[in-house]
């Protein structure tokens, strides 16, 4: 009996060991993106905006999702009234607010290499919408081969508002 249940702790190290030494692979880089501030509309509109990754290797981009609540998407429409689509673009693309016809070629998100500055559109469209300071960018990506997540902080997110001011 002795014997069982010294095994039985040596396994349950084991498992434990092996379980911690499965992390969250940590990538040296952040996302930068460019700022927007501007009245706001209840409409639909293209937002092309730069987005920089300072690590040394290049990315893939896998999707990137608007959060709040993390790890949860956004709700709904109804409940922040945001409705959204992130798209890829030709780096060299002008960044800033097109109206509701972009007429430039789209990209899928997913699949996407960075190295150093890109650009992403973002189709929005626009209901009755409050600041919210915890609307967060969830990017995942691979870097080396491996998925890795991060929450990325953009202002211009955290501001988006239909109220008057």
């Amino acid at each position: 009996m002795k014997g069982f249940l010294k095994y039985l702790s040596v396994l349950f190290c084991l498992v434990l060991l092996g379980g911690c030494s499965e992390q969250v692979k940590e990538v040296d880089g952040e996302f930068l993106l460019g700022q927007f501030g501007t009245d706001w509309k209840k409409e639909t509109f293209y937002l092309v905006a730069p987005i920089r990754w300072t690590g040394d290797s290049p990315i893939t981009l896998k999707s990137i999702e608007f959060v709040k609540d993390y790890p949860d998407p956004l709700t709904t429409y109804e409940e922040d009234g945001i409705k959204y689509e992130i798209f890829g673009a030709d780096p060299l693309r002008r960044t800033g607010i097109h109206g509701e016809t972009y007429d430039r070629e789209l990209k899928n998100i997913n699949g996407l290499e960075i190295s150093g500055e890109g650009k992403i559109v973002i189709k929005l469209s626009l209901g009755d919408v409050k600041a919210d300071k915890a609307r967060r960018l969830k990017i995942k990506f691979d870097s080396d081969g491996e998925e890795v997540e991060k929450i990325v902080v953009w202002k211009t997110l955290e501001q988006i508002t239909t109220e008057n001011r």
